[in-house]
């Protein structure tokens, strides 16, 4: 079976079909060669027939993800002849536990049919592992859109459409993805999409209740917000790379400009290697000698991401990489007047949001933030609540791997 490239922004959905071609030599010798150039000319260097372990959350996308699967989802896997093992999750965290106990060598891909958030779980899980390093570049983790909050497949299938994501998984090329750990209190966990504190992590958290509403409620808490000119006082401090715009744009360009010829390889890891030594320590270690804390006491929205897309209109970091070794993070004060607010709001959906004078936005490849001044308040990692703490990220560059469809770059609008 063999299948076109997707078009995402001409088309909703694709469906496998079946067509007949009657050879008039079907024993001659030159048949196999015949098939072999029709599936190379449909694949390319895209593994075939991949051993994908598919996770089911019932509960996302209103309860609709079953149904997604089975009607859009598992035609299309089953005619490129992909080997499946399907299991639905019961509950929150169980990704995690299936992630820990996977038999990594049975399986290419874990393809998730859910939100961000069972993708989020699976990064865990793996990460959990004693053999943790091998596990995560061993295992392609791929997301198949069926929730409220589909970014994943945004940023790597360039489509929140199952049947459309489907095909891009068949087709997709294995790809290096930087990590990025955060520590709070005690804990370690691996964020692959996002970290949040302020007007942003309150406009996905505190509108859980409009989940009905779809993408539309991330619209519309951020309106409500920034009318309000809330601030979030902070103390931060960040390790940059990229300082300037100017910086940012040249090297994106160039990494858009000089794709890999060939996928790079990562090094064969140790089966007892977990995750890397923290480089700058944790959050509760004494702040690196390099780095500054600066009091930050208008802060409207600090927002750091690893991937472009946060929702289908919302390009809110278009100069980030996969593999780059960097986060991109964002930071708008509260004081700015409403009219500079409104711009911002509109110019994220225009893609023109990196240009905003009043937006700073730099590389870091670690941060610290502190909050202040507040009792309670909403910290968002991937679209999970965490405690309202401290916290301290740092990114591991490449140390998770993906589908995608090219292979470098982001299906967003870059800078």
């Amino acid at each position: 079976m063999c299948f076109g490239p997707p078009s995402p922004k001409m088309e909703k959905s694709r469906s496998s079909t079946r067509i007949p071609y009657r050879l008039d030599k079907a024993d001659s010798a030159d048949v196999p060669a015949w098939i072999e150039k029709l599936l190379s000319r449909a694949y390319g260097s895209s593994q075939r027939q991949k051993r994908i372990k598919v996770l089911i959350n019932p509960f996302g996308g209103q309860g609709s993800a079953l149904k997604l699967y089975n009607t859009h989802i598992a035609p299309i896997l089953a005619a490129a002849r992909c080997e499946l093992d399907v299991e639905k999750t019961q509950y929150r965290g169980h990704g995690v536990e299936i992630a820990q106990k996977l038999d990594i060598d049975k399986y290419d891909v874990v393809a998730c049919c859910s939100g961000d958030g069972i993708p989020h779980e699976v990064w865990n899980g793996l990460g959990k592992r004693q053999d943790a390093a091998k596990a995560l570049e061993k295992i392609a983790l791929a997301q198949l859109p069926c929730g409220s909050g589909n970014a994943m497949s945004l940023n790597l299938n360039g489509t929140d459409s199952p049947s459309l994501a489907a095909l891009a998984v068949v087709k997709g090329h294995r790809t290096p993805e930087d990590l990025v750990s955060v520590t709070q209190g005690d804990r370690r966990m691996l964020s692959f999409l996002s970290q949040s504190v302020g007007i942003v992590a309150e406009t996905d958290l505190a509108t859980e209740h409009l989940r009905w509403m779809g993408s539309a409620r991330f619209t519309w808490g951020f309106l409500v917000r920034f009318l309000r000119k809330t601030s979030y006082p902070a103390d931060i401090a960040v390790k940059v790379e990229y300082a300037t715009k100017e910086e940012i744009r040249n090297a994106y360009r160039a990494a858009a400009a000089n794709p890999p010829r060939t996928p790079k390889k990562q090094p064969l890891q140790a089966a007892d290697a977990g995750l890397p030594d923290l480089k700058y320590g944790t959050v509760n270690d004494p702040l690196p000698d390099s780095w500054t804390l600066v009091p930050h006491d208008q802060l409207g929205n600090f927002y750091a991401g690893k991937m472009a897309y946060m929702s289908p209109d919302a390009n809110f970091f278009p100069a980030a990489l996969p593999s780059d070794g960097c986060l991109d993070l964002i930071r708008v004060r509260a004081d700015i007047d409403r009219r500079a607010n409104i711009a911002c709001m509109l110019a994220v959906a225009d893609n023109k949001l990196f240009d905003l004078p009043q937006v700073d936005y730099q590389k870091v490849s670690a941060y610290r933030i502190i909050p202040k001044n507040q009792k309670d308040g909403y910290i968002s990692i991937d679209g999970e609540r965490v405690p309202f703490e401290p916290f301290q990220a740092e990114v591991h560059k490449g140390l998770g791997t993906v589908l995608s469809r090219k292979g470098h770059l982001f299906e967003a609008k870059g800078v």
